[in-house]
């Protein structure tokens, strides 16, 4: 029994040994109010449809520090925006223009519409601070 314990407690510090720590520093923010909203994706396929992480954070500055812990090394993407209104959507204008600033990674920016995944895609071998400023 006591080799049994030993055996998991061991294998969970060895999945977490083998996790990458992701920094995000989110600049130019205005106003101090809603969330950030964060999406972050692992592949091209499931890119803006199917996070492998998503959460929400309470804006209280102008520079947000939002660590994302536990992440295998990989390619990711990253999109966010701030839900200034706190109504769960990013809410747009004319021709589909943005109201909210959002921002994605490696500042990418997209021509019509929003990035591709190529534009955004990182590599996480080890911890990293990405920083995005909102557009």
């Amino acid at each position: 029994m006591k080799t049994m314990i030993v055996s998991i407690v061991l294998m969970c510090v060895g999945l977490v040994a083998k996790s990458q720590n992701l920094t995000l520093e989110v600049r130019d923010i205005e106003n101090l109010k809603g969330y950030l909203m964060v999406a972050i994706y692992n592949s091209k396929e499931s890119y803006r449809k199917s996070p492998v992480s998503a959460f929400r954070v309470e804006v209280k500055d102008k520079v947000m520090i939002l660590p994302c812990q536990g992440l295998p090394a990989g390619t990711y993407a990253i999109a966010l925006y701030h839900d200034e209104n706190n109504n769960g959507v990013l809410d747009t204008g004319a021709y589909g223009r943005p109201t909210e600033k959002y921002g994605f990674s490696n500042d990418a920016e997209g021509v019509m519409g929003e990035p591709p995944y190529e534009k955004c895609s990182f590599v996480l071998k080890a911890d990293t601070t990405m920083v995005i400023h909102l557009k």
